[in-house]
Protein backbone atom coordinates (compact mmCIF):
# COMPACT_ATOMS: atom_id res chain seq x y z
CA UNK A 1 0.00 0.00 0.00
CA UNK A 2 1.10 3.91 -0.58
CA UNK A 3 1.44 6.65 1.18
CA UNK A 4 1.34 9.78 -0.97
CA UNK A 5 2.43 13.20 0.92
CA UNK A 6 2.42 16.58 -0.08
CA UNK A 7 3.69 20.27 1.88
CA UNK A 8 2.22 23.38 0.90
CA UNK A 9 2.12 27.10 1.94
CA UNK A 10 0.10 30.33 -0.29
CA UNK A 11 0.22 28.19 -3.08
CA UNK A 12 -3.06 29.59 -4.43
CA UNK A 13 -1.76 33.14 -4.72
CA UNK A 14 1.38 32.01 -6.54
CA UNK A 15 -0.51 29.98 -9.39
CA UNK A 16 0.31 26.05 -8.73
CA UNK A 17 -2.78 23.76 -9.67
CA UNK A 18 -2.47 22.15 -6.74
CA UNK A 19 -6.27 20.97 -6.86
CA UNK A 20 -5.44 19.18 -9.98
CA UNK A 21 -1.89 17.72 -8.37
CA UNK A 22 -3.74 15.47 -5.91
CA UNK A 23 -6.66 15.12 -7.88
CA UNK A 24 -4.32 13.39 -10.36
CA UNK A 25 -1.99 11.54 -7.19
CA UNK A 26 -5.21 10.04 -5.63
CA UNK A 27 -5.58 6.71 -7.89
CA UNK A 28 -2.17 6.07 -7.39
CA UNK A 29 -2.41 6.03 -2.96
CA UNK A 30 -4.13 4.26 -0.26
CA UNK A 31 -3.77 7.34 2.26
CA UNK A 32 -2.81 11.11 1.39
CA UNK A 33 -1.59 12.65 4.17
CA UNK A 34 -1.38 16.99 2.97
CA UNK A 35 0.24 19.15 4.91
CA UNK A 36 -0.30 23.31 4.81
CA UNK A 37 1.75 25.87 6.37
CA UNK A 38 -0.53 27.88 7.82
CA UNK A 39 -1.81 29.51 4.25
CA UNK A 40 -3.44 33.33 4.25
CA UNK A 41 -4.26 33.26 0.72
CA UNK A 42 -7.07 30.78 0.92
CA UNK A 43 -4.99 28.06 -0.05
CA UNK A 44 -5.74 26.50 3.64
CA UNK A 45 -10.08 26.78 3.05
CA UNK A 46 -9.83 25.26 0.02
CA UNK A 47 -8.13 22.14 1.52
CA UNK A 48 -10.29 22.09 4.13
CA UNK A 49 -13.14 21.34 1.37
CA UNK A 50 -11.16 19.01 -0.56
CA UNK A 51 -10.38 16.88 2.74
CA UNK A 52 -13.83 16.45 3.23
CA UNK A 53 -14.88 14.92 -0.41
CA UNK A 54 -12.33 12.46 -0.58
CA UNK A 55 -11.10 9.91 2.93
CA UNK A 56 -8.14 8.68 1.94
CA UNK A 57 -6.90 12.95 2.73
CA UNK A 58 -5.79 13.47 6.03
CA UNK A 59 -4.83 17.28 6.40
CA UNK A 60 -2.84 19.05 8.68
CA UNK A 61 -1.11 21.87 9.45
CA UNK A 62 2.53 22.74 10.45
CA UNK A 63 3.75 26.02 10.76
CA UNK A 64 7.33 26.53 8.67
CA UNK A 65 10.21 27.84 10.41
CA UNK A 66 11.34 31.73 9.75
CA UNK A 67 14.20 31.32 7.53
CA UNK A 68 15.55 31.89 4.13
CA UNK A 69 17.18 28.65 3.81
CA UNK A 70 15.60 26.20 0.88
CA UNK A 71 16.15 23.55 3.48
CA UNK A 72 13.13 24.34 5.17
CA UNK A 73 10.90 22.99 2.68
CA UNK A 74 12.56 19.47 3.21
CA UNK A 75 12.11 20.19 7.23
CA UNK A 76 8.68 20.70 7.08
CA UNK A 77 8.50 17.38 4.28
CA UNK A 78 10.36 15.31 6.63
CA UNK A 79 8.11 15.83 9.36
CA UNK A 80 4.76 14.98 7.63
CA UNK A 81 6.81 12.22 5.77
CA UNK A 82 7.22 10.16 9.14
CA UNK A 83 3.37 9.68 9.38
CA UNK A 84 3.11 7.70 6.81
CA UNK A 85 2.33 4.59 7.46
CA UNK A 86 2.22 1.74 4.07
CA UNK A 87 5.13 0.04 2.87
CA UNK A 88 5.30 2.35 0.01
CA UNK A 89 6.08 6.69 0.22
CA UNK A 90 5.69 8.97 -2.66
CA UNK A 91 6.45 12.29 -2.40
CA UNK A 92 4.45 14.96 -4.47
CA UNK A 93 4.79 18.52 -4.60
CA UNK A 94 1.95 21.25 -5.42
CA UNK A 95 2.57 21.84 -9.16
CA UNK A 96 3.37 18.80 -10.09
CA UNK A 97 0.68 16.39 -12.37
CA UNK A 98 1.33 12.60 -12.44
CA UNK A 99 -0.41 11.83 -15.91
CA UNK A 100 -2.88 9.00 -16.41
CA UNK A 101 -0.78 6.82 -17.93
CA UNK A 102 1.41 5.88 -15.80
CA UNK A 103 -0.96 5.72 -12.61
CA UNK A 104 -0.84 2.23 -13.09
CA UNK A 105 2.71 1.41 -13.75
CA UNK A 106 3.68 3.51 -10.85
CA UNK A 107 0.86 1.16 -8.88
CA UNK A 108 2.65 -2.37 -10.30
CA UNK A 109 6.33 -1.17 -9.76
CA UNK A 110 6.70 -2.94 -5.83
CA UNK A 111 5.13 -5.77 -7.38
CA UNK A 112 7.43 -5.83 -10.78
CA UNK A 113 10.54 -5.22 -8.66
CA UNK A 114 10.23 -6.10 -5.10
CA UNK A 115 13.61 -6.16 -4.25
CA UNK A 116 14.44 -2.23 -5.18
CA UNK A 117 14.25 -0.01 -2.49
CA UNK A 118 13.81 3.18 -4.33
CA UNK A 119 12.58 4.18 -7.35
CA UNK A 120 14.02 7.47 -9.80
CA UNK A 121 11.41 8.66 -12.22
CA UNK A 122 11.23 10.92 -14.80
CA UNK A 123 10.36 14.84 -14.69
CA UNK A 124 9.66 16.79 -17.70
CA UNK A 125 9.65 21.17 -16.49
CA UNK A 126 7.33 23.31 -17.80
CA UNK A 127 5.80 26.94 -18.10
CA UNK A 128 2.47 26.49 -19.38
CA UNK A 129 3.57 24.45 -22.65
CA UNK A 130 6.80 25.34 -22.92
CA UNK A 131 9.27 22.66 -21.97
CA UNK A 132 12.92 24.12 -20.55
CA UNK A 133 13.94 20.94 -18.26
CA UNK A 134 13.65 17.39 -17.59
CA UNK A 135 15.70 15.17 -15.06
CA UNK A 136 15.24 12.33 -12.79
CA UNK A 137 13.80 12.46 -9.47
CA UNK A 138 13.65 10.08 -6.60
CA UNK A 139 10.11 10.50 -5.29
CA UNK A 140 8.95 6.75 -4.67
CA UNK A 141 10.50 4.70 -1.96
CA UNK A 142 9.74 1.68 0.38
CA UNK A 143 8.72 3.53 3.74
CA UNK A 144 12.58 3.07 5.45
CA UNK A 145 12.98 5.65 8.23
CA UNK A 146 16.42 6.10 6.55
CA UNK A 147 14.75 7.59 2.90
CA UNK A 148 13.99 11.28 3.87
CA UNK A 149 13.51 14.57 1.81
CA UNK A 150 16.64 16.29 0.90
CA UNK A 151 18.10 19.54 0.34
CA UNK A 152 15.01 21.62 -0.63
CA UNK A 153 12.55 18.28 -1.26
CA UNK A 154 13.63 18.42 -4.99
CA UNK A 155 14.13 14.27 -4.10
CA UNK A 156 14.00 11.48 -0.92
CA UNK A 157 17.40 10.40 -0.88
CA UNK A 158 19.45 9.06 2.49
CA UNK A 159 19.08 11.05 5.72
CA UNK A 160 22.47 12.36 6.93
CA UNK A 161 22.51 10.26 9.71
CA UNK A 162 22.72 6.84 7.22
CA UNK A 163 25.28 8.98 5.37
CA UNK A 164 27.57 9.76 8.40
CA UNK A 165 26.69 5.93 10.13
CA UNK A 166 28.13 4.72 6.41
CA UNK A 167 31.02 6.83 6.04
CA UNK A 168 31.59 5.43 9.77
CA UNK A 169 31.96 1.99 8.83
CA UNK A 170 33.92 2.94 5.81
CA UNK A 171 36.42 4.25 8.32
CA UNK A 172 36.49 0.63 10.03
CA UNK A 173 36.61 -1.50 6.80
CA UNK A 174 38.60 0.17 3.92
CA UNK A 175 37.31 -2.54 1.12
CA UNK A 176 34.15 -0.77 1.56
CA UNK A 177 35.32 2.92 1.55
CA UNK A 178 37.31 2.16 -1.78
CA UNK A 179 33.95 0.35 -2.70
CA UNK A 180 32.23 3.92 -2.03
CA UNK A 181 34.74 5.90 -3.84
CA UNK A 182 34.51 3.63 -6.81
CA UNK A 183 30.86 3.65 -7.33
CA UNK A 184 30.93 7.54 -6.84
CA UNK A 185 33.12 7.32 -9.99
CA UNK A 186 31.19 5.11 -11.36
CA UNK A 187 28.02 6.22 -10.61
CA UNK A 188 29.35 10.43 -12.48
CA UNK A 189 30.92 8.59 -15.69
CA UNK A 190 29.08 5.19 -16.64
CA UNK A 191 25.84 5.88 -15.17
CA UNK A 192 25.59 1.66 -15.17
CA UNK A 193 22.76 1.49 -12.86
CA UNK A 194 24.51 -1.58 -11.04
CA UNK A 195 22.71 -1.26 -7.36
CA UNK A 196 19.91 -3.61 -7.10
CA UNK A 197 18.59 -1.10 -4.48
CA UNK A 198 17.75 1.50 -6.51
CA UNK A 199 16.62 1.95 -10.10
CA UNK A 200 15.98 4.59 -12.31
CA UNK A 201 12.51 3.70 -14.68
CA UNK A 202 11.02 5.50 -17.29
CA UNK A 203 7.11 5.92 -17.12
CA UNK A 204 4.61 5.79 -19.72
CA UNK A 205 4.28 9.38 -19.27
CA UNK A 206 6.74 11.27 -17.40
CA UNK A 207 5.26 13.40 -14.53
CA UNK A 208 4.91 17.07 -15.65
CA UNK A 209 5.89 20.17 -13.27
CA UNK A 210 4.35 23.27 -13.63
CA UNK A 211 6.40 26.35 -12.80
CA UNK A 212 3.58 28.34 -13.96
CA UNK A 213 0.38 28.21 -16.39
CA UNK A 214 -0.81 31.97 -16.08
CA UNK A 215 1.55 35.31 -16.48
CA UNK A 216 0.71 36.76 -13.61
CA UNK A 217 1.13 33.76 -11.74
CA UNK A 218 4.67 33.26 -12.52
CA UNK A 219 5.95 37.14 -11.66
CA UNK A 220 3.67 36.48 -8.35
CA UNK A 221 5.78 32.72 -8.18
CA UNK A 222 9.10 34.50 -8.90
CA UNK A 223 8.36 37.71 -6.53
CA UNK A 224 7.42 35.19 -4.05
CA UNK A 225 10.71 33.13 -4.24
CA UNK A 226 12.71 36.61 -3.94
CA UNK A 227 10.73 37.13 -0.54
CA UNK A 228 11.35 33.76 0.50
CA UNK A 229 14.52 32.66 -0.79
CA UNK A 230 16.75 35.92 -1.39
CA UNK A 231 17.03 34.85 -5.42
CA UNK A 232 17.86 38.62 -6.34
CA UNK A 233 18.45 37.16 -9.79
CA UNK A 234 14.82 36.77 -10.02
CA UNK A 235 14.21 40.53 -10.12
CA UNK A 236 15.64 40.46 -13.40
CA UNK A 237 13.47 38.06 -15.19
CA UNK A 238 10.33 40.38 -13.59
CA UNK A 239 11.50 43.00 -15.02
CA UNK A 240 12.48 41.33 -18.53
CA UNK A 241 8.80 39.91 -18.54
CA UNK A 242 6.11 42.60 -17.20
CA UNK A 243 5.43 44.25 -19.98
CA UNK A 244 4.21 41.35 -22.08
CA UNK A 245 1.78 39.91 -19.56
CA UNK A 246 -0.38 40.48 -21.18
CA UNK A 247 0.48 38.63 -24.56
CA UNK A 248 1.10 34.87 -23.72
CA UNK A 249 2.83 33.78 -26.81
CA UNK A 250 5.73 36.45 -26.17
CA UNK A 251 5.96 35.98 -22.50
CA UNK A 252 6.18 32.29 -22.57
CA UNK A 253 8.38 32.64 -25.16
CA UNK A 254 10.59 34.41 -23.09
CA UNK A 255 10.25 33.18 -20.04
CA UNK A 256 11.46 29.34 -21.33
CA UNK A 257 14.04 31.32 -22.85
CA UNK A 258 15.07 32.84 -19.18
CA UNK A 259 14.49 29.35 -17.11
CA UNK A 260 16.79 27.10 -19.86
CA UNK A 261 19.65 29.90 -19.53
CA UNK A 262 19.51 29.53 -15.96
CA UNK A 263 19.37 26.05 -16.12
CA UNK A 264 22.13 25.61 -19.19
CA UNK A 265 19.99 23.46 -20.90
CA UNK A 266 18.38 24.39 -24.66
CA UNK A 267 15.82 22.61 -26.52
CA UNK A 268 15.93 22.88 -30.47
CA UNK A 269 12.57 24.92 -31.42
CA UNK A 270 10.67 21.60 -32.43
CA UNK A 271 11.15 20.46 -28.94
CA UNK A 272 10.13 23.46 -26.91
CA UNK A 273 6.30 22.50 -26.94
CA UNK A 274 4.34 20.38 -25.42
CA UNK A 275 0.97 19.47 -27.62
CA UNK A 276 -2.26 19.88 -25.55
CA UNK A 277 -3.21 16.48 -26.42
CA UNK A 278 -0.22 14.74 -24.19
CA UNK A 279 -0.83 16.58 -21.30
CA UNK A 280 -2.36 15.05 -18.57
CA UNK A 281 -6.41 15.09 -18.49
CA UNK A 282 -6.95 17.37 -15.40
CA UNK A 283 -4.89 20.21 -16.87
CA UNK A 284 -6.16 20.21 -20.02
CA UNK A 285 -9.07 22.95 -19.34
CA UNK A 286 -6.91 25.12 -17.50
CA UNK A 287 -4.18 25.35 -20.89
CA UNK A 288 -7.34 25.83 -22.92
CA UNK A 289 -8.33 28.97 -21.25
CA UNK A 290 -6.57 32.02 -22.77
CA UNK A 291 -8.96 34.68 -21.68
CA UNK A 292 -7.96 33.45 -17.40
CA UNK A 293 -5.18 35.41 -16.15
CA UNK A 294 -4.29 33.53 -13.36
CA UNK A 295 -4.86 29.96 -11.72
CA UNK A 296 -8.51 29.66 -10.06
CA UNK A 297 -9.88 26.14 -8.17
CA UNK A 298 -12.59 24.66 -10.70
CA UNK A 299 -15.63 22.61 -9.37
CA UNK A 300 -15.26 19.47 -11.81
CA UNK A 301 -11.96 19.20 -10.08
CA UNK A 302 -13.77 18.94 -6.96
CA UNK A 303 -16.27 16.73 -8.11
CA UNK A 304 -13.56 14.44 -9.77
CA UNK A 305 -12.15 14.45 -6.31
CA UNK A 306 -15.28 13.08 -4.38
CA UNK A 307 -15.25 10.19 -6.94
CA UNK A 308 -11.76 9.06 -6.73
Amino acid sequence: MISCFMVLKNVLKTGYPFVESIAASLPLCDEFLISDGYSTDGTYEVLEKISKLNKKITLLRQEWPNTKKYTVIAEVTNALRLKCKYDYIFSIQANEIIHEDSIGYLKALPEMRPQVHTFTLPFIHLVRDHRFYEDFRLRFSKNHENIVAVIDAWTLGPSRMFTKSEARRGLMHPRRMLQYIYKGVEWTYANTCSSPLSKAVYLPSPIYRYWSLFPNDYLEKCEKHVEMFGLQELKKDIATLRDDVNDPTVFWKKAAELRRKDLDFYYPDDLGIVELDAHPKVIKGLLRDSAVKSYHVREEMLDLIRDL
